[in-house]
């Protein structure tokens, strides 16, 4: 049975049945439950881009601009990064349903505005920039390639990447620390630690502000 199929009938128990939570197969999670719009998404574009995505290089991105409904979230201009954790040394949180995929956004400044915790907001807001959009928005993208010498100089990006990993990381650490206080806790050692290498650039979008240079 596959993912949408378990997560359909599991829905359709909710619906139809009185059920005690704990008797759920699987059990649901709230995350499941704001997520399946999204699955549904997906799996309605894999029945005509399937290729698309298998050939998909990693690294991947678009740049748009900053427009009037992320604006009025009081969010800057910034980057939105997908990255993959490649490593298995620490696990961030066990209710966090998009392991090893972490969504996060970075503003221009390098603050980090909405966490991997956030992922539903991000992914709204995602979909808000780039729904409908099939076409680069060519001032952005020349207003981009100025910027970095046409790619050739993405430091001001990799400042903002190590921002995001460090966010993430940061919440592993949190997240080892206070599990010391619990029964059966975790035992941090000098490999628990990730860096930077240890995440891939799955893709990212740039979102540039009316005054980003």
């Amino acid at each position: 049975m596959n993912d949408l199929e378990y997560r359909r009938r599991q829905l359709e128990q909710l619906q139809n049945e009185v059920l005690d939570l704990e008797d759920l197969g699987g059990s649901i999670s709230i995350t499941d439950m704001t997520l399946n719009d999204f699955r549904m998404d997906l799996a309605e574009y894999l029945k005509e881009h399937a290729d698309r995505l298998d050939h998909m290089p990693p690294g991947a991105f678009a740049i748009t601009r900053v427009d009037d409904l992320i604006e009025e979230e009081g969010l800057e201009p910034g980057v939105i990064f997908c990255l993959r954790n490649e490593s298995a040394k620490v696990r961030t949180d066990s209710t966090y349903a998009l392991a090893p995929y972490y969504l996060i956004w970075v503003s221009e400044s390098g603050e980090v505005q909405l966490n991997f915790t956030q992922a539903k907001k991000i992914l709204d807001l995602f979909k808000k920039l780039c729904l409908g959009r099939s076409h680069p928005n060519e001032d952005a993208v020349a207003r981009f390639n100025a910027a970095t010498r046409d790619g050739t100089d993405m430091s001001k990006y990799q400042v903002l990447l190590a921002k995001a990993v460090a966010a993430i990381t940061g919440k592993a650490e949190e997240k080892g620390v206070e599990s010391l206080f619990q029964r059966g806790g975790t035992v941090l050692s000098k490999d628990s630690f990730q860096g930077i290498d240890d995440f891939e650039v799955v893709a990212y979008l740039v979102v540039l502000g009316e005054d980003t240079p």
